[in-house]
């Protein structure tokens, strides 16, 4: 700022002294003091206006929360038309009824969704990393409506509702109704009716499992995954792979996923182990002929899809559904050589799909007029029980007790 206050008393100086030295004129003195005032006032309004546009900048808004009853008439607004529908998962959204779901403030990452009532909340990631929970109901002729936000802060996430609720947790599930917040032994289940939020107690040495395939409102269930022994043991280790050999043979039976009541009361383990949820990763690879590269590093991160973006059906999520129906919550898993339903309310366990080379994969098919149906891919083969329900209602072979946990 000095610099720049020297410059007209400068450019003055050379003005009086021009004259050699002969002393300076009155018009000479004028016109000199006429020049610095104009620099002065010239650099003040450089430098004023920028100080002054930053006291005059806003402050940024509070986000304006909502009360309860708000909250509640926006969703009986919603509510108020729309129905019955089919939710599907697909890589990039939700297929409802067949047609693709779009929210035009971003991509749907995950939802939860009744289909007996068409009620469903989603979260749509937004561009700076954090996601908005909105709920919705299928044919709906309103807008979603937001109820909380979500910031994903290294491995923790924390959500706040529209009314100012905050939680945070390991992992946020939407469900039908509003979503669950899950943490190391328990879990919150927050209802966008009543604004209110209930506790989960969950089982010792489980934890809430990352991918939800069933909806847990409608159903009344919620999948955990089995702890890792320490902290380098993501899939199981060692012992994992000796356990997947004996289950293979049929000496023994995993534990690793097992669906809870929110209520607590029901325990559902199935079998169906940790190993297949990891892919293998290579890296620097260099290529030894037209058919092989030979790499020098491998890493196993989990992933519900292949690189060619192939369902990984090794993972828990392509192995394990659970779904309501009218003769009560039946779960279905598929293990290495069979698929098999759980009637949990009578405690036993058919097996619909057998094949000794092994199942490929399953799919369970909800149909609008409210009965469930399977189909499964075994080799080259596509098999298929359209109703679930009527098959354990007639079915006489393959049936056994529901499973109880083991002792770790």
């Amino acid at each position: 700022m000095k610099a720049k206050l020297l410059v007209p008393s400068l450019i003055a100086a050379a003005l009086i002294s021009a004259c050699g030295s002969t002393p300076p004129t009155p018009e000479e003195r004028a016109m000199a003091n006429q020049m610095q005032k104009a620099f002065l006032a010239k650099l003040q309004g450089m430098t004023v206006p920028a100080a002054a546009q930053q006291q005059a900048a806003p402050a940024a808004k509070p986000e304006v929360l909502l009360s309860a009853a708000e909250l509640a008439e926006q969703k009986q607004k919603v509510d108020a038309t729309g129905g019955p529908a089919i939710f599907y998962r697909k890589k990039d959204g939700i297929m409802i009824d067949g047609q693709m779901f779009n929210d035009f403030e971003g991509q749907v990452a995950n939802f939860g969704g009744n289909r007996f009532t068409g009620e469903f909340t989603y979260a749509v990631e937004n561009f700076d990393g954090s996601f908005t929970l909105k709920y919705h109901k299928a044919h709906s002729s309103e807008a979603p409506i937001k109820i909380g936000t979500v910031w994903k802060r290294g491995g923790q996430f924390e959500v706040r509702t529209v009314t100012g609720k905050k939680a945070t947790g390991n992992s946020v599930i939407p469900t039908s109704d509003g979503f669950i917040v899950g943490r190391s032994g328990s879990a919150f289940r927050y209802f966008i009716d009543g604004d209110s939020v209930k506790n989960i107690t969950l089982l010792d040495n489980y934890h809430i499992a990352e991918h939800q395939k069933g909806d847990a409102a409608s159903t009344g269930f919620i999948l955990l995954e089995k702890d890792p022994r320490d902290e380098n043991d993501k899939v199981g280790g060692l012992l994992n792979s000796f356990k997947e050999l004996g289950n293979t043979f049929g000496l023994n039976k995993f534990d690793d996923y097992v669906l809870v009541s929110i209520d607590g009361y029901t325990t559902v383990p199935m079998d169906v182990g940790l190993g297949g949820k990891n892919i293998a990763e290579h890296s620097n690879c260099k290529r030894q002929n037209a058919v092989m590269n030979k790499c020098e590093n491998v890493e196993f991160k989990e992933s519900l899809y292949t690189k060619l973006g192939l369902p990984n059906y090794s993972h828990y999520y392509w192995s394990i559904d659970w779904v309501q129906t009218q003769s009560g919550p039946m779960a279905i898993y598929r293990t290495s050589t069979k698929v098999k339903i759980v009637d949990i309310n009578n405690k036993q366990v058919h097996t619909v799909f057998s094949r000794t080379l092994g199942v490929n994969d399953f799919v369970v098919i909800e149909n609008a007029d409210g009965t469930t149906g399977i189909r499964a891919r075994l080799g080259f083969s596509k098999e298929e029980v359209k109703d679930i329900e009527s098959f354990i209602r007639n079915n006489t072979t393959d049936i056994e007790p529901m499973q109880t946990l083991q002792s770790s």
